[in-house]
């Protein structure tokens, strides 16, 4: 199995062999109860390890070492605010230990807080999970601690008396303060926030291409640190030549203004995109340790076979995974850090590359959910109990019911008013109302559904949440033309409903359980065009079928799914392996019903409902079907060959799919139409379906580039106004949308959502339903994966716009012309900044003066020679015109091309 081997020596600096023999636990440690839900902190300082007070959980020093021991319940969260307190020893704690390197640590504090890790995690047996993170590269689970964000301090002036600092401020969801080493403008980004506190006064300077997130959080911080808001000033990039005199004189001291000096484009840590994982064997040969990796695809838990060695899981510079069976010796468990780090430096990834060690047993779920298939009882500990009254539901119950809504993905009974509309290449049709619903494979078709629930008492309808649901199905052969054209036709019914609605789009395989409870089990899609019947109801609300094009002698639908969520029918030709656990649905002279010995009562009755769909049908059940079953079917099926396919089931087991053949999947036939194989029953034994964990991401783009950072132990103070986030539920990812986001990331949602499949750690199907919902329109089965959701939680929400405005009360030189609405500038006018963004001045990468009136061909690219002028900060486009840009924006074309000529940027 194994395909290729390395080998490389340990790390000695950062761990040593010591065996638990030799580790003597620190008091400090000693001081933890075992069995306790708790928060700990400590620094490493030179050889000393200082337990940090509460008030300083949240603050680093970029020249120290840390190490955070975190325990809790299986499946919950603890943070900096989480107070001691003792368990029974039968409840079951999750333990981590991270310890946290700054980017000017020594090698010395690196080699003595690896001594205090091992110390640590002897105390509590060897079983914790062990992070190593960096600063600016910390893991999901270490920043959910710090919810109100990191503050990293430079050790370099921790003892230095002069007052004045300079700090640079970003962060969408968890905001880092790094401090710098010293005021110059060489720190200044148009990405970043700034803050510049001098002895007498607090500038906050708003970089062009910060968020309003940041923006709001920058402010908040400035407020925290400086009480009077007289003394608060806000600055905007590249309207420095705005500030009051008396402040603009103080700037000038620290940052001159004639050697200002923005970077444009601020480096933005950038993570390598790799959905394919990969795993290592550790194997000591001739006393040396080497790496034998595993020929697999896509890793299982059952490749972990061994549990008395270790095991490398290769996440590339995501993160490289130790994993350490339960009977491995206690030196391979203390070791396994020191070799992943040898193997990071090895495979000669970044510095910064977590790695994290885990023992067989005590998985974290950030490392359970890299294999879709792994089973275990502490998989099942992490999981809710699925409901098990489904099919018992009603609209009722679940608008009462929450969790169960976001559990089965059913926003009500499915019963609701529908509308469907078919989209081909030339047109949009409505079809009519019918009890059977074909889709055609070759199509698209939009849905807009009415939610029955709406109609209750205000305080269901209010816990549903919407009103109208906007469906998008893409067939697996539509083409692109017909896809695009169902997205708009469906994007607009979204928007000109405009309130209480959500967008799904989803594609054939990928359905959600409420969109196929609409059809309750009455789904049928086929293969090709001429294929779609033309269906009517007469006066007695009876179906009736008939064909558009010429009669099709013969039809055999696959029948998917054993309750009304779950179930379609699907046109299979040809038929090429049939299971004992399916049931099919035959149509030649006659309409039958195939149910396989093992499949299920309920999927029986649903076959039945399918078959009585297309006329007057029978029950053939494997093993009795009648002579005349036999001679309907002839073209499609072979009776010798089944009768050989069963004595051949059992041994089909092990190259069997589970049982389960594709849809629609193409295979060699006769000219006869007859299959040119075997058709077998595959029996194979039931497997257990995992639960997937609902993930919550805050995702954002910047300069064309996606980005997403996860929110573990979320709720929904976590969801901001100001940001764009994905949840993902498994088959369904839902983009939910602040009233405050972006404008590009306000009509841009799909490709957001698009982008997160892509790059999700677990490949995911570009196919996979995507959900969007607006803030306030949040439906039943997107709010019951947060514990008592507040519908009012954003009542009193203050914005960014609204942070400034309150804020700029309290001093009339608060800020230097940006001022936001009501705010006026001289005379009544609108400051200049609002004007210039009316026209999207501030939106343009900016450059210096004398680069921009450089020849054509010494342009930077992404400038248009004809519009050089829009490239100027404010600042400068005063200084050489004389107006703001709105003003020059405003004269005559003759006009503007002779100023331009003027300056030398034409």
């Amino acid at each position: 199995m194994a395909t290729k081997t390395l080998q490389y020596n340990f790390i000695q600096q950062e761990v040593r062999p010591n065996t638990i023999a030799d580790v003597k636990v620190d008091a400090s440690f000693r001081r933890i109860p075992k069995n306790a839900i708790c928060f700990h902190v400590w620094k490493i300082d030179e050889d000393r390890l200082e337990a940090e007070p509460k008030s300083q959980y949240g603050t680093f020093l970029d020249d120290c070492a840390y190490i955070i021991y975190a325990a809790a319940p299986v499946g919950s969260y603890v943070n900096q605010d989480t107070i001691t307190r003792e368990v029974k020893p039968s409840v079951n704690l999750e333990r981590f230990i991270h310890f946290w390197l700054g980017e000017k640590v020594s090698e010395q504090k690196r080699s003595n807080v690896a001594h205090k890790i091992q110390e640590l995690d002897s105390y509590f047996s060897n079983v914790a999970v062990e992070y190593r993170e960096t600063q600016n590269n910390e893991s999901a689970r270490f920043l959910s601690y710090f919810k109100r964000g990191l503050t990293i301090k430079c050790g370099l002036l921790v003892t230095s008396s002069d007052p004045n600092r300079l700090y640079q401020v970003y962060g969408r969801k968890w905001l880092r303060c790094i401090e710098m080493k010293s005021i110059a403008w060489e720190h200044f980004g148009a990405d970043y926030v700034m803050l510049l506190a001098t002895a007498n006064h607090f500038y906050v300077w708003i970089g062009r291409s910060s968020s309003s997130i940041e923006r709001r959080n920058a402010i908040d911080l400035a407020n925290k640190w400086q009480t009077d808001p007289s003394k608060i000033t806000i600055v905007d990039d590249g309207y420095e030549q705005s500030m009051p005199d008396k402040c603009k004189n103080e700037w000038n001291t620290f940052l001159p203004l004639s050697q200002r000096a923005v970077c444009q484009n601020s480096p933005a840590i950038e993570k390598p995109i790799c959905n394919k994982l990969k795993i290592y064997k550790c194997c000591y040969r001739n006393n040396r340790l080497h790496l034998d990796q595993l020929d697999v695809v896509i890793p299982t838990r059952e490749d972990f076979s061994d549990s008395t060695t270790a095991y490398v899981l290769d996440g590339f510079s995501q993160g490289v995974w130790l994993w350490v069976g339960s009977q491995a010796t206690q030196q391979d468990k203390t070791s396994a850090m020191g070799n992943g780090r040898a193997f990071v430096k090895k495979k000669k990834y970044p510095y910064s590359t977590p790695v994290i060690r885990v023992i067989e047993g005590h998985e974290p779920s950030e490392f359970i959910r890299l294999f879709p298939s792994w089973h275990s009882e502490s998989n099942d500990m992490h999981m809710k109990p699925i409901s098990t009254i489904l099919g018992k539901f009603d609209s009722m119950t679940l608008c009462q019911r929450p969790k169960m809504a976001a559990e089965t993905q059913l926003i009500d009974d499915g019963t609701g008013e529908r509308k469907i509309y078919r989209i081909t290449k030339d047109q949009v049709i409505e079809m009519p109302t019918t009890k059977a619903v074909y889709f055609n494979t070759h199509n698209a078709y939009v849905i807009q559904y009415t939610v029955v629930s709406w109609s209750m008492n205000p305080n269901d309808s209010e816990s549903v949440g919407i009103k109208h649901i906007i469906y998008q199905w893409n067939g697996s052969e539509a083409s692109a033309d017909i896809t695009s054209k169902a997205e708009k036709f469906a994007t607009n019914l979204f928007e000109s409903i405009n309130s209480k609605s959500i967008y799904i789009q989803m594609g054939e395989y990928d359905e959600t359980p409420h969109f196929l409870q609409m059809f309750e089990g009455k789904l049928i899609i086929l293969l090709s065009e001429k294929d779609i019947p033309i269906i009517q109801s007469n006066n007695n609300n009876n179906t009736i079928i008939t064909n558009g094009h010429e009669e099709k002698d013969t039809l055999i639908l696959k029948v998917y799914g054993d309750s009304t969520y779950n179930a379609k029918a699907v046109e299979v030709y040809p038929l090429v392996s049939m299971s004992s656990k399916e049931c099919y649905v035959v149509k030649s002279q006659h309409v039958w019903v195939w149910c396989g010995q093992s499949s299920t009562g309920d999927a029986r009755e649903l076959a039945k409902n399918v078959g009585a769909l297309l006329g007057e049908s029978s029950l053939a059940l494997e093993g009795k079907e009648p002579k005349e079953f036999w001679r309907s079917v002839t073209n499609l099926m072979n009776q010798s060959l089944i009768l050989n396919g069963l004595n051949q089931s059992h041994n089909s087991l092990n190259t069997s799919n589970g049982g389960s053949s594709s849809m629609g999947s193409p295979s060699p036939i006769n000219s006869n139409g007859s299959v040119t194989g075997n058709t077998q029953y595959l029996t194979s034994p039931s497997t257990k379906t995992p639960r997937f964990q609902a993930q919550l991401f805050a995702v954002w783009t910047l300069r064309n580039k996606f980005f997403c950072e996860e929110i573990l132990g979320y709720d929904q103070t976590d969801l901001s106004p100001e940001c764009a986030y994905i949840l993902d539920a498994g088959i369904i990812s839902y983009v939910w949308l602040g009233k405050n986001v972006s404008t590009y990331e306000k009509d841009k949602y799909l490709s957001m959502a698009q982008n997160y499949l892509e790059t999700v750690p677990i490949a995911r199907r570009p196919t996979t339903a995507i959900g969007v919902i607006r803030q306030q329109d949040e439906p039943n089965v997107f709010k019951g994966f947060f514990d008592n959701w507040n519908t009012n939680l954003w009542n009193s929400y203050v914005n960014y716009e609204q942070t400034r405005q309150i804020l700029s009360k309290g001093s009339p030189s608060l800020t230097n012309g940006n001022g936001v609405a009501p705010l006026n500038g001289e005379n009544g006018k609108l400051p200049p900044s609002i004007l210039n963004n009316q026209k999207d001045f501030d939106r343009h990468q900016k450059y210096p003066i004398a680069i921009l009136q450089q020849e054509i061909d010494l342009l930077p690219e992404e400038i248009n020679p004809l519009k050089r002028e829009v490239h100027l900060t404010h600042d400068d486009f005063v200084s050489l015109f004389n107006m703001s840009f709105y003003q020059f924006d405003e004269l005559p074309a003759w006009k503007k091309q002779e100023l331009k000529k003027k300056h030398k940027l034409f």
